[in-house]
């Protein structure tokens, strides 16, 4: 039943693109200025730190908020860049570092080896410098987290994992690989690729994605099977969450509905976790309010039109949730 729900709609979505619609406008912002200026050089909260795995140097950067008083536990987000992105610029396009100085909470971004990241190990041959890399960057991010945790007053239950495209479909792999360690995860435009091991523990999961994306499509990858294969698209990923984690109910629920953006998905699952997926209906690849200083394909670079917050609507889901207070099973 749910893949029939999502054959329909898929249909109902493509008929509206090719009839216009859907549209989207694309361009300089209203006061003229470039879209792609360069981020702000002033990073002071900001700190950089590496550390040699498997051979490598691998670095992230470290937001610790002023405001945190560390002799109580804070929660931490990994933020993880998409493809031919790094850390600098995505500190700047998802705007959690704003968000964290407003809530109290730590962000650390890790740089992808060549900027990218291998985000499913079952690929053969990888496609390197395109969709992954040849490195291990799961036990890199562990690496990372656990040399955080060892220098931070971090709350171990309420760790939490997110990014855009590549970086999306990494956090996807994070979270099925590494459910005992991540209490939520929510992410920008891409799929889950990685399969799910026998030992993984149902957590919450939200995936963003924009109607008129014309890398990742939203309604199916289709038109891009020699890459992401024929049968991957926004409500599919949905629904290989909710069989996943258990859900119960044949189609998504519609829990926000707005004139520019929806949120639909299922709210009882195992673990008391929760599945959902927020549909802008007006952008493109980069779902977020800020353009991607290093956006040099105008669907990749620009950013939603309408202004919806997805980084909020990110950091209010997957924020509520807590291993402390999880399912058993958690």
């Amino acid at each position: 039943m749910r893949e029939t729900y999502s054959a329909i709609f898929s249909l109902i979505l493509i008929s509206s693109l090719l009839t216009g619609c859907i549209s989207g406008d694309y361009g300089e912002s209203e006061d003229g200025e470039d879209p792609f200026e360069e981020p702000p050089i002033d990073i002071s909260p900001f700190s950089e730190h590496c550390m040699e795995y498997d051979d490598l140097e691998r670095c992230w950067l470290l937001l610790v908020p002023e405001i945190l008083n560390e002799s109580s536990n804070v929660p931490l987000l990994i933020d993880i860049h998409g493809g031919g992105d790094d850390m600098y610029e995505q500190r700047w396009t998802s705007d959690f570092a704003n968000i964290s100085m407003d809530q109290g909470f730590i962000v650390a971004y890790p740089q992808g080896h060549n900027d990218v990241w291998n985000m499913a190990s079952n690929w053969s041959p990888c496609l390197v410098g395109v969709l992954c890399s040849e490195e291990d960057d799961v036990g890199f991010i562990l690496q990372m987290l656990d040399t955080i945790m060892q220098n931070h007053s971090i709350d171990k239950s309420r760790v939490y994992v997110t990014g855009w495209s590549n970086g999306c479909g990494m956090t996807q792999r994070l979270a099925v690989e590494a459910s005992e360690v991540f209490a939520a995860a929510g992410c920008m435009a891409m799929y889950r690729f990685e399969e799910a091991p026998s030992d993984y523990s149902p957590i919450p999961f939200m995936e963003v994605h924009g109607f008129l994306d014309e890398i990742v499509y939203y309604a199916t990858t289709a038109p891009t099977a020699p890459i992401f294969g024929p049968e991957k698209g926004a409500l599919q990923n949905l629904d290989s969450w909710a069989d996943l984690n258990g859900c119960q109910g044949s189609v998504p629920e519609v829990v926000v509905s707005e004139v520019d953006y929806d949120i639909r998905g299922y709210t009882d699952c195992e673990n008391e976790t929760q599945v959902m997926l927020v549909s802008l209906f007006f952008a493109a690849h980069n779902p977020y309010e800020h353009d991607d200083p290093d956006g040099l394909v105008p669907e990749r670079g620009w950013a939603n039109p309408t202004g919806v917050p997805s980084s909020t609507i990110v950091w209010e889901f997957v924020s509520k949730f807590s291993k402390a207070t999880m399912g058993d099973d958690a």
